[in-house]
Order: C-alpha cells, then sequence, then structure tokens
C-alpha cells in the first residue's frame, strides 16, 4: 500500500537499477527480523554502519498531511548511504521516503 509514501521528495522513482536491487536485498535482509530484532540489531556508535541502524526519527522534515500526526517516525539503513523512513502500525511498516544518498536527515 504506497498510500502514506511521499509522491514527491524522496522518491523510488529517482532510484537507478542497482540501487533498487541494493534496495531489495536490504529489504530481504530486513524482513527476516523480527521487530525486536530490527530494533537491537544496530551499531549505537555515531558514524557506525552495522545492521539495520533503526532508530526513532523526532526532527525530520515535514510530513504529508495524509500521514496521522501520532506516527513515530523511524529511519533504517539499508547500505552505507541507503535509508528509508516510515512508521509501523501494528507488524507493518509503511515506508514515507526512500532516501537514497542519506539526504532526509543528514548526520
Amino acid at each position: 500500500m504506497d498510500y502514506y509514501t511521499d509522491k514527491n521528495r524522496w522518491v523510488l522513482s529517482d532510484w537507478n537499477s542497482s540501487e533498487i536491487n541494493d534496495l531489495i536485498q536490504g529489504l530481504n535482509k530486513i524482513e527476516k527480523y523480527t521487530w525486536v530484532q530490527i530494533k537491537t540489531h544496530g551499531s549505537k556508535k555515531p558514524g557506525s554502519s552495522v545492521g539495520t541502524g533503526y532508530k526513532l526519527i523526532s526532527s525530520h522534515p515535514s510530513l504529508s498531511e495524509n500521514i496521522p500526526e501520532d506516527i513515530k517516525l523511524s529511519e533504517m539503513r539499508i547500505d552505507e548511504k541507503k535509508r528509508i523512513f516510515g512508521f509501523r502500525v501494528d507488524g507493518v511498516y509503511y515506508i514515507v521516503w526512500f532516501d537514497r544518498d542519506h539526504s532526509v536527515c543528514p548526520e
């Protein structure tokens, strides 16, 4: 369901085929983990790039009007530069942004 995906910024259609292959590999890796593993699989040290790197994002660009105000936006690492941003409702993770060059919330 792409209802929550931002159609104007950080869209998947900007990615080239190699980047999409990286995304698919990253999503295949992430889908093997439970939510507990996702939340704990990554480095807590700044600058480290291991695991999913899951973290809640409090300071982020404005969200589309169709996204509920009470969501908790999070980031997951696809690889060293690529990220996905979204939120979880029950057992479903809704992707809002596909960040190919770590530009949504650069560190």
